[in-house]
């Protein structure tokens, strides 16, 4: 039997989910960004470092690769892990949630890459 708690935390969950699903294709956009960045000489923009971080820890980044990590992405409830590690190095870094205020919304944080992530669908 679901109780009023179980379920308004399954639905939490559920957004949560559904937010950081939502990031996947952004975060690919982010590697073809930093791509095309790096190779038409811009190293200086955000997207740009991002791929260089990556290379310099030793994990090629290809379009390709990013491409089917971000459709590939698919956390899981109680374990939902960062779109940006997994679509850049294929690593499922934990996130770390910090509750909702009357000033931002509840939103999960990487410790690795320190990407935050917004977990409503707004």
């Amino acid at each position: 039997m679901n109780t009023p708690v179980a379920e308004f935390d399954s639905s939490l969950e559920e957004l949560r989910i559904a937010a950081l699903v939502r990031q996947a294709p952004l975060e690919f956009a982010r590697v073809v960004y930093g791509l095309n960045d790096r190779a038409n000489g811009r190293a200086g923009t955000m997207a740009a470092e991002d791929v260089a971080r990556t290379v310099r820890q030793g994990m090629p980044v290809t379009r390709e690769r990013a491409e089917q990590r971000a459709r590939a992405y698919l956390p899981l409830a109680g374990q939902e892990h960062c779109p940006r590690c997994w679509v850049f190095n294929g690593i499922k870094s934990p996130l770390q949630y910090r509750d909702a205020t009357s000033d931002r919304p509840e939103s999960g944080g990487c410790k690795v890459c320190g990407a935050e992530y917004a977990t409503t669908l707004d």
